[in-house]
């Protein structure tokens, strides 16, 4: 991997970890499309730092404001897809294998937006009050997003707003729901990195992709809140579905 592909893996690892359009899918269709080498562990652990400091910056001034319930609650949100996790992780590398299957997780995702779309149409404007089982059940929907190709902004959203959170609510809950989901991750990567002494990219390399997702992962959550407040999903849905149809009539036909 060069310095080029290290800045574009990052941008793609930005502009897609947060708009609902799946940056694992997006990731896995860039190196079936590019032949490119799936990238360093490391590097990928680094990659989804830039983007977790970026969360952080942005929602600081919610952070900062959490309270001990609150903990509690992201943590009830966080359970399902460390259930699911520890259980499907042969599954989610054979799905990044096979572009159909990614194609076809597209479509699903191109759904999800449209029904997230409708229901920013009809969001409340008052504060709800979040509950331990509202939590948990916009959990399961976050783990649905386990399987490459399904976008965890879109499902988290989606089971925000189907648990009666505001436009407001449910983006805020969504994205401090990805904190301890992206630490975990990178907590299992870490340890998979000592265990099986995998080489350590250069720094030029870590900072041409750190610096491009950490740049594009700000960008893309300034864009989502605004299109979050003014109701119009419909484009990230129509967008999934046409990618995710023309990779599945592509793979069908010439493979």
């Amino acid at each position: 991997m060069n310095i080029g592909q290290a800045l574009m893996l990052g941008i793609v690892q930005g502009l897609t970890e947060f708009l609902p359009v799946s940056s694992s899918g997006h990731l896995g269709l860039f190196q079936h499309w590019f032949n490119l080498q799936e990238p360093a562990l490391f590097f990928d652990v680094f990659l989804h730092a830039a983007s977790l400091l970026a969360i952080i910056i942005f929602f600081w001034p919610s952070i900062k404001t959490l309270k001990l319930n609150d903990y509690w609650l992201l943590s009830i949100g966080t359970l399902p897809a460390v259930i699911v996790g520890l259980l499907s992780k042969n599954m989610v590398e054979l799905i990044l294998a096979i572009p159909f299957l990614i194609g076809f997780a597209l479509l699903i995702t191109g759904i999800i937006n449209l029904l997230t779309n409708r229901l920013l149409h009809r969001s409340i404007t008052q504060t709800k009050k979040l509950t331990t089982s509202k939590s948990l059940m916009i959990g399961v929907f976050q783990s649905l997003a386990l399987i490459p190709g399904i976008s965890r902004s879109g499902t988290t959203l989606l089971g925000g707003l189907h648990q009666g959170l505001n436009k407001n609510q449910a983006f805020t809950f969504a994205f401090l729901l990805a904190v301890p989901a992206i630490l975990g991750a990178n907590a299992s990567q870490i340890i998979q990195l000592f265990v099986e002494q995998q080489p350590i990219p250069t720094n030029q390399l870590l900072l041409a992709g750190g610096l491009g997702a950490l740049v594009t992962s700000l960008f893309s959550l300034n864009i989502l809140k605004k299109l979050i407040a003014q109701a119009r999903f419909a484009f990230f849905g129509w967008y999934c579905l046409m990618l995710g149809s023309g990779i599945v009539l592509t793979q069908l036909m010439f493979n």
